[in-house]
């Protein structure tokens, strides 16, 4: 029974993945079809970040640069968590439902949500080290209303 929990929570992971993989994340409608390309994994965005968000804080120079330098420094690991994804998609693809190959991609797409997860975690923390008290207020703020708006639209 316990194998069996185990890869439920696995392939609930999978989907979990791929569905944030297979987000939008420039905000244009009907721009689903990017697959990987984007962050994925819930991972920040650059563009993002120091782009609309930046203008919304009132991030400084200074402050932009150094979110700039913390996104250039994690873009590695988001990228071969990015590369190893992509690779255990594909490979889920071809085998079939029952093949026991499927629990092996199921344990490996959790062990990478969770190397994802952390990565995010020291990310988020590191860029929240950046901005000033009211500006993390601000992103609260707009984090509250974006989680409000998604829930509206259920």
């Amino acid at each position: 029974m316990k194998i069996n929990k185990t890869a439920l929570l696995a392939l609930l992971t999978t989907s979990l993945l791929a569905t944030s993989a297979y987000a939008d994340f420039d905000g244009k409608k009907g721009s689903r079809d990017r697959h990987f390309d984007g962050p994925g994994f819930g991972l920040p965005n650059p563009a993002m970040i120091t782009g609309r968000i930046a203008e919304h804080l009132g991030l400084d120079e200074t402050q932009r640069e150094s979110v700039d330098n913390i996104m250039s420094a994690a873009k590695p690991e988001m990228e071969a968590l990015r590369d190893k994804a992509r690779a255990n998609h594909e490979v889920l693809r071809a085998l079939d439902s029952g093949d026991p190959e499927v629990m092996n991609i199921a344990a490996s797409n959790g062990e990478l949500a969770t190397e994802a997860t952390l990565l995010f975690a020291r990310v988020r923390g590191e860029i929240d080290a950046v901005l000033t008290d009211e500006q993390r207020a601000k992103l609260a703020e707009f984090k509250d209303r974006k989680s409000d708006r998604k829930e509206r639209r259920q």
